[in-house]
Order: structure tokens, then sequence, then C-alpha cells
């Protein structure tokens, strides 16, 4: 899957030409944007101005749902997304068909990763990590083997819980290689998985549940003051 070169966009977003077919729009909002706000409330407001401009709608007029573990959705049409937030930047997908989940993390986090593998992680991938000689190359592929794992449990809508052990991935690649997916999302198969940085010092994964995604956009907003209208 190639990856497009970011696009800077102006905030708050104009509206986008429509996503079509198997087309995935990212997006890039530095914490900077409505800095000042609870995370929640920054989360809901950050999530609907970016699909007011796709769907063509004011943002206070979305209608959300959710599902049965808390995954929410248009309940009146339109595409699928997902959000993934940390310290410093937020990260949104935007699918115009199938499901997507995305996580995002700092790529400095330096987590025990051997205590964390044991406890989350199927014993194959705990093994590999232990067996790594450098606590930072551990930490790296720790949080590697995480993004991959938590952007598929929200590509099905499942959580985390119970469910990380069961998605079993190749621990030494960067580009997450799939071997083996919960019996229970074999139904969402084909699923395809992309890696990429959105900004410097972040790491990223897609995951798409029954189609090939073709990253058409990453948009990255232009770094903005807490004083920015949103």
């Amino acid at each position: 899957m190639q990856i497009p070169a970011p696009t800077l966009i102006d905030w708050p977003p104009p509206a986008v030409p429509p996503l079509a077919g198997d087309e995935v729009d990212l997006w890039w909002l530095p914490g900077t944007l409505a800095a000042s706000l609870p995370r929640r409330q920054r989360t809901d407001l950050l999530l609907r101005r970016v699909l007011a401009s796709h769907v063509g709608q004011p943002p206070a007029s979305l209608r959300f749902a959710r599902e049965e573990k808390g995954r929410p959705y248009l309940p009146d049409g339109g595409p699928d997304f997902n959000l993934s937030d940390t310290r410093g930047g937020t990260l949104i997908g935007v699918a115009a068909r199938g499901r997507i989940g995305v996580d995002l993390e700092r790529a400095d986090r330096r987590p025990p990763a051997s205590a964390l593998a044991q406890r989350w992680f199927a014993a194959d991938e705990s093994a590999y990590l232990g067996a790594l000689p450098d606590e930072a190359e551990r930490a790296r592929h720790f949080i590697r083997l995480w993004t991959a794992k938590e952007a598929a449990c929200k590509a099905t809508g499942t959580g985390i819980f119970g469910w990380l052990d069961q998605w079993l991935f190749d621990p030494a690649g960067d580009q997450p290689a799939l071997r083996r997916p919960p019996d229970a999302a074999q139904a969402g198969a084909p699923w395809h998985f992309l890696r990429l940085a959105p900004a410097p010092d972040y790491t990223a994964v897609l995951a798409a549940s029954g189609f090939r995604p073709r990253l058409r956009r990453l948009w990255q907003v232009i770094e903005a003051t807490s004083a920015a209208p949103c």
C-alpha cells in the first residue's frame, strides 16, 4: 500500500472530495488544537469537524450511535471512521466502506515491554520480546505489536480485553504481518494493515477488514495555538 506525501490543511478543515471505493483518508491533528478542553470534549469536537468535512453537514448536526462494546458509527449513514488519541496528537481514519481501526502511539515510549507482553500477548510473541538483549529494542517491538493488535480490535469493535493475545503477528517485522486472526474475526477477511508515521516521533497502524484500503490522503493539520478557532 503506497503512503502518499502529507497534505497540509488549515483548521477548521474545508469540505474535501467524497471518498469512493476502497479509499481511506487519515487525519493528523496536533495536540494544540482545542488543547484547553477536557479530553473527551476535545476528541468529540475534532471528530465532528473531520467527519463534517467528508459528509457536507454542520458538525453539530452529526448524530452518533454505539455498538455493543462502544464503537461509534453514524446511524444515518456515512463513512466508517476510527480515532486514536495520545500525548501530543490525534489520528482519525475515514473510510468509504468496510471497517477500519487506527491506533497511534509515541515512538519514544519505553514501557516495561517484557512484563506487559507476558500479560497481554501470545506466548511466542512474548518469548520473542524477552529474548531481545536491548531494552529499547524490546520497547520498540512491543509498541509495533501493540499498535497492530489494538488497531485490529478497534476495527472489529471488540475492545482489547481478552483479545490482544488472539491476534497473532510476526513480532520481528516493521510492517504488521498477520499470522492468524481470532476465529471470530475470520468473517471479516481479508485483513490488511499499514504502519506509518503521521508525524515525527509517532507511529500508527491502520487496520482494514473486508477490503484492501487505498490511502488517498494523509491530511496534516497545520500546527495551531490553543487559541485557534475550532
